[in-house]
């Protein structure tokens, strides 16, 4: 083998070395696809880990009162960070639900557990509190509940988790995983505040998979 044989070679092994460190798998593939029948919907996998991104959660009460966004996702070691640009006091509640309590308890918490209430009294303040394990969907507890004490109709959501591959569908119900690893795996859609598994996909090494969820039949 020569010289530029030998330095193809390593080229070729580095770029392999790079990929598999940024993703876990060196044939890492795309989910996508669409939901039909919303464009309120997040599509995420189940069981699969992954290095969350290095990225808080901004949650913000827009002039009006209005949440921005109305569905957010945080990833467990980073930060939500709560925000004010109205004149008026707004709290940010979020409540964690309690699927499980529904099932056994006469008497469930109407919104679920407290995580965070933060008041933000000034337009311009900034509050940031810590993504906790706990916090992260599972069948047990769901989604977060957002809500603002003073103003009941103000409504958001949000859904916490230990991995990456999850994504908040646009306003055509188009949505784009990247980097999951090849394999069997399970596909939850969350949408009209709940989440259920639609259904196993395989996603094929180096390669798009795209998937149509409909979900109106």
């Amino acid at each position: 083998m020569n010289r530029k044989q030998i330095f193809s070679l390593v080229i070729l092994t580095l770029t392999a070395a790079v990929q598999i460190f940024a993703t876990g798998f060196a044939n890492a593939g795309d989910l996508k696809g669409r939901v039909k029948g919303t464009s309120t919907a997040v599509v995420f996998l189940e069981g699969v880990p992954g290095t969350v991104p290095k990225t808080d959660t901004v949650i913000t009460h827009k002039p009006g009162g209005a949440f921005d966004p109305p569905i957010a996702i945080g990833f467990v070691g980073n930060d939500f960070v709560f925000r004010n640009e109205d004149d008026t006091l707004h709290t940010t509640h979020l409540y964690l639900e309690l699927e499980y309590q529904k099932e056994v308890s006469g008497r469930p918490i109407k919104n679920g557990a407290t995580l965070y209430n933060i008041a933000l009294p000034k337009k311009g303040m900034e509050v940031h509190r810590a993504i906790k394990p706990y916090h992260q969907f599972s069948k047990d507890t769901g989604s977060i509940a957002v809500r603002c004490n003073p103003h009941p109709a103000e409504k958001a959501a949000a859904l916490v988790f230990n991995h990456p591959y999850v994504a908040i569908v646009d306003e055509n119900g188009d949505f784009d995983i990247p980097n999951v690893p090849p394999g069997m795996h399970d596909v939850w859609i969350w949408y009209d505040g709940k989440a259920s598994k639609w259904k196993s996909v395989e996603v094929k090494d180096g390669s798009a998979t795209e998937i149509v969820v409909d979900l109106g039949g």
